[in-house]
């Protein structure tokens, strides 16, 4: 028995169409109370005397499931597929697949379309932790590429194509991060020149980079990337959890990517979820461009108004050395004597909070959410705020994330399956890591799976963890780490 979901009429052209978000607009209107999961039988839209109404009632109430929900159980009417080719139209990309497991999601299944056991894939060293996890379940072997770094800023400023023709081994791809988590922009069509003359795919992961799809220079995909890993949820305004991996048929297969999608996805997803994408790409496609400009030309002025401050640097494409995101606002503070730290903390308790925020340096995301008015006020109590903890000028330090070259022993997967015990970190100089070690934000590894400690490694990991949060290892405290039993 079908889930009583009539089948719309969802053959328009015009540019609002929104064939998923309509679907779960209709499922929302009927009185529905599915035998089926899920649990809550999606009740609390509508009937606030339920069960625990109270408790959770706010929580799950525009929660509908795609199967059985916005669609029926065989999916039969596609809106899912619709909306997915609609996006892909709209980015430049031959096929895509929505995801609910966010970019690490897609990062993992990424990777795991062009990477094979035991053989070499060259991945950018400041991706995401993800990418490590796509290590572990493919067994690739990482051949890392590490960043141009600013010379005087010490901060990555993208992959230089050129790093391509120099991996000597015979790879299955390259993995490029741009934008960076601070806004730095690797030449991407470089890059895909210089895979594609290797004949090799490049897949970007632009998981902070979604609005630049939307805008005259392209995404990567637009600009040769032959996979390409997107959040809708970081710089759009798809719910927390929602991502896109987008492709360009040639050097890689759909039914390749589909299967990876597949293995690493629930399978009870959230309509709510996936419609977000579809009703995001529509409002993109709608006014999004002129909405980027406004917030462009705010976060420009942002920039120049801050750029006044005595001592304070503000990354952008003439400092930089490379191209930066125009949503993304990165302050450089030693001049200013400012502890970014203590800044962003202040920021946080007045509901503020910065994307990331070290002695140093502290970032800003700005959205199509926000208002070019908002964007002004907060730029100028910012300056304030920095004008009242002014101190003295220091020199910057380099951030140790950013420069690391790991001593890889084993895979990844090797290290993650391996026999293991349990030491003092500060023992554990010359063994080989079984777990990771990850600052988070910016959620790139310090330490992972299959590296060699060293002593650098260690105090790095004990410098992060007294300004901020170490992730993804078994001792929160960083006292013990669990490395190789034997190689």
């Amino acid at each position: 028995m079908g889930s009583g979901v009539t089948p719309l009429n969802l053959e328009r052209t015009t540019v609002d169409e929104t064939p998923l978000l309509d679907a779960w607009r209709h499922a929302m209107e009927p009185e529905m109370r599915p035998m089926q999961i899920p649990g809550h039988k999606m009740r609390y839209a509508r009937d606030a005397h339920g069960w625990a109404y109270d408790l959770i009632g706010d929580t799950v109430r525009d929660d509908i499931g795609l199967q059985g929900g916005a669609d029926d159980n065989a999916l039969s009417h596609d809106y899912l597929g619709q909306a997915e080719r609609l996006w892909s139209r709209a980015v430049g990309a031959d096929h895509c697949r929505f995801l609910v497991g966010g970019s690490s999601q897609g990062n993992i299944a990424a990777v795991g379309t062009v990477a094979d056991q035991d053989v070499p894939i060259a991945i950018d060293r400041t991706s995401h932790r993800s990418t490590q996890a796509a290590l572990v379940i493919s067994g690739a072997v990482p051949v890392w590429i590490y960043p141009r770094l600013h010379p005087e800023f010490h901060i990555p400023i993208g992959m230089a194509p050129e790093s391509i023709a120099a991996v000597t081994e015979e790879v299955n791809g390259f993995f490029a991060t741009s934008p960076s988590y601070i806004g730095t922009l690797s030449d991407v069509q470089g890059l895909a020149a210089a895979a594609h003359a290797r004949q090799q795919p490049l897949i970007v992961d632009q998981a902070w980079g979604a609005h630049l799809a939307f805008m005259p220079e392209g995404g990567a995909i637009r600009n040769g990337a032959d996979l390409a890993v997107t959040s809708v949820h970081k710089a759009l305004t798809g719910y927390s959890q929602t991502a896109v991996v987008a492709m360009r048929d040639g050097l890689v297969a759909r039914g390749v990517v589909n299967r990876w999608v597949e293995l690493t996805s629930t399978t009870s997803p959230s309509a709510t979820l996936l419609a977000s994408i579809d009703g995001t790409r529509a409002a993109m496609e709608r006014d999004g461009r002129a909405r980027l400009d406004l917030l462009c030309e705010a976060a420009a002025e942002a920039r120049k108004a801050l750029a006044r401050v005595h001592g304070l640097i503000v990354l952008d494409d003439a400092n930089a050395g490379c191209r930066v995101d125009p949503l993304k606002i990165t302050l450089l503070l030693p001049g200013t004597g400012v502890d970014g730290v203590q800044l962003g903390n202040e920021l946080f308790s007045l509901g503020y909070g910065p994307e990331v925020a070290d002695h140093d340096t502290v970032v800003f995301t700005i959205t199509v959410a926000d208002e070019p008015e908002w964007v002004s006020d907060f730029t100028s109590l910012l300056i304030a705020m920095i004008e009242r903890h002014r101190g003295d000028s220091r020199p910057m330090s380099p951030v140790a994330v950013w420069r690391v070259q790991p001593e890889v022993v084993v895979t990844p997967r090797q290290a993650f399956f391996s026999d293991r015990k349990r030491i003092r970190l500060r023992d554990a100089v010359g063994e080989v890591s079984a777990e990771q070690f990850c600052p988070y934000p910016p959620g790139v590894p310090l330490l992972a799976p299959g590296e060699r400690v060293t002593q650098e490694t260690v105090d790095a990991i004990h410098a992060a963890g007294r300004m901020g949060r170490v992730a993804y290892n078994s001792d929160p405290t960083l006292e013990m780490i669990e490395v190789i039993d034997s190689i």
